[in-house]
């Protein structure tokens, strides 16, 4: 795989060249942008040099979903994920809205958001097999019962230290058992 991931765009008389490292962090934006003359441009319009204008017009947003789009697949997260839904559609079942399902959501939340999945609460209502508004009423049940914490504004947030002590205990033994068919 290459080290890097580089994105381009033409903003007027200008080529907007970004690159991530492969490895970075979906969420992340790019650790080099570099403004160059397009080559078709004409020497005059680009004699003032780059302008604040110019810095506006560049789509940081395209060009991470661009980045997002040409990382490789990985397919231990599919197999992640399919074990995640499997998971959290036991416990919801077998438990109903526990603490022990809150919190395991809450984590695939948090995964999520860190991933920049693109609707984050659509994904985790595909996971569940649940609607959409089902889930974000689970999310809310979870900050109410202090599993997950808050970030004012947007998406986001953290497990609190009760829901990383459900997610690391005995619960995730019976998650194991349960996905392995020793159940």
């Amino acid at each position: 795989m290459s080290e890097h991931i580089e994105i381009s765009q033409d903003v007027g008389p200008w080529r907007v060249h970004m690159r991530w490292a492969a490895d970075a962090d979906p969420a992340s934006g790019p650790g080099r942008v570099l403004i160059t003359p397009h080559p078709d441009a004409d020497p005059a319009s680009t004699q003032g040099g780059v302008s604040s204008t110019v810095l506006r017009q560049v789509d940081f947003k395209r060009a991470g979903d661009q980045f997002r789009a040409a990382r490789p697949a990985d397919s231990e997260q599919q197999v992640t994920q399919e074990a995640e839904g499997e998971a959290l559609r036991w416990l919801l079942a077998s438990e109903g809205i526990s603490d022990a399902y809150l919190a395991f959501l809450a984590e695939a939340y948090v995964r999520a958001v860190s991933r920049a999945v693109p609707n984050v609460t659509a994904h985790l209502a595909e996971l569940t097999h649940k609607r959409p508004e089902t889930i974000r009423g689970h999310l809310k049940e979870a900050r109410k019962r202090d599993l997950l914490t808050t970030v004012p504004g947007k998406a986001g947030g953290q497990l609190t230290t009760k829901a990383r002590e459900i997610t690391t205990g005995a619960y995730l033994d019976k998650i194991t058992d349960h996905l392995m068919g020793n159940d």
